[in-house]
């Protein structure tokens, strides 16, 4: 078994969307903070989802209500794409 340290493995760049967020975060540190997400999916599992709101009224309901919108919305995308393989086009 061949072992790799964690100074040895490259990054996907998965990680970086993270980082980025955090730039993000930071940059906007004098705005009221209203939530944040990343969600990467695995691979065929739709778009990433990112999300930085910036709410005066730091509304938690509008910002799980958001996420829940958008994550039922990729939901939607990955059922329909299932149900049409080879590309979604109908065969007469």
């Amino acid at each position: 078994m061949t072992e790799v340290s964690l100074v040895e493995k490259k990054p996907d760049g998965h990680s970086e969307r993270y980082r980025l967020m955090a730039d993000r975060i930071d940059h906007n540190a004098d705005a009221t903070f209203g939530g944040a997400v990343v969600i990467i999916p695995p691979t065929g599992g739709g778009d990433p989802i990112e999300l930085l709101m910036l709410d005066a009224r730091g509304d938690p309901g509008q910002f799980w209500s958001t996420i829940m919108t958008r994550i039922q919305i990729m939901l939607e995308e990955l059922k329909l794409k299932q149900q049409q393989p080879f590309g979604g086009g109908m065969r007469r």
